[in-house]
């Protein structure tokens, strides 16, 4: 089996200044994570591993399930605390996605007291690579990443560090979250 980690920047609050990932940009971000999922096949013989934010976790991972590709969700904090944190945006539906992708994928949480704060969100992107790197020694990624440094320990920049990637490998796919893929 293969594994793909999907990850990215969360689709920004109201108000947001700078903007990194507006509401109106999830159309064409999921018709980017598509094509990548498309050109790789991902499928069946898939597992693709996400924390279950809203934004790319979400897109990618409901994407993945219409692909028949197996998910797994792999929940920093408990559920209702983590969908307080990272799913819920008023006036969306990414608490009913996330709820309906909660109920199709496996669900893994990353052990309670494994970090403390914001420091439990870098732990998870490293639980995540390690659980990638345990089943595929190459594992694919897909990141909605603006190329900065995230608001706080744990972002998109940590993944794409933890994977130890260059932006150029092939293995990597970065789709700016305001543009497209990466040199689009």
């Amino acid at each position: 089996m293969r594994a793909l980690l999907i990850s990215g920047h969360l689709v920004d609050r109201p108000g947001r200044t700078p903007p990194r990932f507006p509401q109106h940009r999830v159309p064409p971000v999921a018709a980017a994570i598509g094509r990548a999922m498309e050109e790789w096949d991902i499928g069946p013989r898939t597992l693709v591993i996400c924390g279950g934010a809203r934004g790319a976790d979400l897109i990618g991972a409901e994407l993945a399930l219409r692909r028949r590709a197996a998910v797994r969700l792999c929940l920093a904090l408990p559920p209702e605390e983590f969908a307080r944190q990272s799913v819920d945006l008023p006036g969306t539906d990414w608490h009913t996605r996330f709820e309906e992708v909660r109920r199709r994928a496996e669900v893994r949480q990353l052990p309670e007291g494994a970090a403390k704060g914001d420091e439990v969100f870098a732990r998870a992107n490293a639980w995540m690579v390690e659980q990638a790197r345990e089943l595929d020694a190459q594992p694919r990624a897909i990141v909605v990443w603006n190329g900065e440094r995230g608001d706080g320990p744990g972002g998109t920049d940590d993944l794409v560090a933890r994977l130890g990637y260059s932006l150029d490998d092939p293995r990597l796919r970065v789709i700016h979250p305001a543009t497209g893929p990466a040199g689009a």
